[in-house]
């Protein structure tokens, strides 16, 4: 039987904390050196923790004012909408550095694979690498997706007359592997916050979704 991972431990030991109310809300937790040494993993697998519980709403991460308790109970997997901002609450500004298009057999979200168009891209912020992008898009609404669209899921979908009923958003941390740190020039395990977006037809089907991959120390997720 394969072993849960340390960092998964890490989460449920920490939601236990918030829900049993060890850890109340408003509560300001040690750093993640602190964390790292009391729960006995390496502060790679705290930090993903901690991004984890952020993006739940869980915990809420400021500078100067260290790691919060913000809620007592976790928010929903699924959310309307959640917006990405830097660490001042401005709306992130992101603009392409490369792209590859191509096309493939896929799955989006729980529907079955079928033949996408798919647009993966090096996103940067100013100038330095911040991101990497992968969309997906029905090929019998989208044939070809611009390679200089918008880095904006609503606004690339608009922007390629794709009608959608509604966009659902998931969040979740991981660390850079080797690939990604050097797509991104940046340390081997960087903390990333992983953001996919799915659109659905008035049917309930899938028919696009976008996978982000962003460097985490800088910005802020929130639900919108």
């Amino acid at each position: 039987m394969a072993r849960e991972p340390l960092y998964r431990k890490t989460e449920e030991e920490m939601l236990r904390r918030i829900r049993s109310g060890d850890w109340e809300i408003g509560r300001r937790l040690p750093n993640e050196f602190s964390l790292a040494d009391e729960f006995g993993v390496s502060q790679g697998t705290m930090r993903r923790a901690l991004i984890t519980l952020e993006g739940m709403g869980l915990l809420t991460r400021k500078p100067g004012r260290g790691t919060i308790v913000a809620k007592a109970t976790p928010a929903p997997d699924k959310t309307a909408g959640l917006l990405l901002t830097d660490l001042a609450g401005a709306p992130l500004q992101l603009t392409v550095m490369r792209a590859t298009f191509s096309t493939a057999q896929a799955s989006l979200g729980p529907s079955p694979a079928m033949r996408v168009a798919k647009l993966e891209r090096i996103l940067k912020r100013g100038s330095a690498r911040f991101a990497l992008e992968e969309t997906l898009v029905s090929a019998a609404l989208c044939p070809k997706l611009k390679e200089t669209a918008s880095p904006d899921f609503e606004a690339l979908l608009t922007e390629h007359d794709i009608g959608f009923e509604q966009i659902t958003a998931t969040a979740s941390a991981a660390v850079t592997t080797m690939g990604q740190s050097v797509a991104l020039a940046c340390d081997r395990y960087t903390a990333l916050l992983c953001l996919t977006r799915t659109a659905y037809d008035a049917q309930g089907q899938a028919i696009a979704q976008q996978n982000l991959c962003i460097i985490s120390e800088e910005l802020r997720l929130s639900a919108s």
